[in-house]
């Protein structure tokens, strides 16, 4: 069974796009592929295009300017399935300087976000995007994305060695 060893939330509000990067950071700044403005070509896989050390999201909020947030998981082993939780991607991430954080795709100017630390170097990690978009449900008589919450899990394992 596979124990949590660590997590930690950001948050982003996204200003300008879609779109958001959970890729590699160095000292606050983005320095992964995919990085802020890369365009990666076609998408083989709805609202994610996952690189070589990261993903670029196009976000499930109808509303722009609303808050993402973003859960980072990092596990022992790959963890259980979650239900109720939307499974975007699973693949690979190559983290060089062992951390990655969220930006903005189109920004000029770069926010300091929280840099989740996995604690390796040079190492490459299982990965896996998760997503939950909660809306109004208890109010009938109003739209749903009145209150609407856009919620990601990045969940981060060592790869199976055969």
């Amino acid at each position: 069974m596979a124990t949590l060893l660590t997590s930690a939330i950001d948050s982003l509000r996204i200003h300008q796009g879609s779109e958001f990067l959970v890729t590699e950071v160095k000292d606050g700044v983005p320095t992964g592929s995919p990085g802020p403005g890369e365009v990666l070509g076609t998408w083989t896989i709805p609202r994610i295009g996952p690189g070589p050390n990261g993903v670029d999201i196009t976000t499930a909020a109808a509303s722009l300017d609303s808050p993402i947030h973003v859960r980072y998981e990092l596990w022992d082993a790959e963890p259980g399935p979650l239900p109720s939780w939307h499974r975007m991607w699973e693949g690979r991430l190559f983290l060089r300087t062992g951390r990655i954080g969220i930006a903005q795709h189109f920004a000029k100017e770069w926010d300091e976000y929280l840099e989740f630390d996995t604690g390796e170097r040079d190492s490459t990690w299982s990965a896996r995007v998760l997503n939950r978009l909660l809306s109004n449900t208890e109010e009938p008589d109003f739209s749903a994305d009145i209150v609407e919450v856009d919620l990601y899990r990045i969940q981060l394992w060592p790869p199976e060695t055969t």
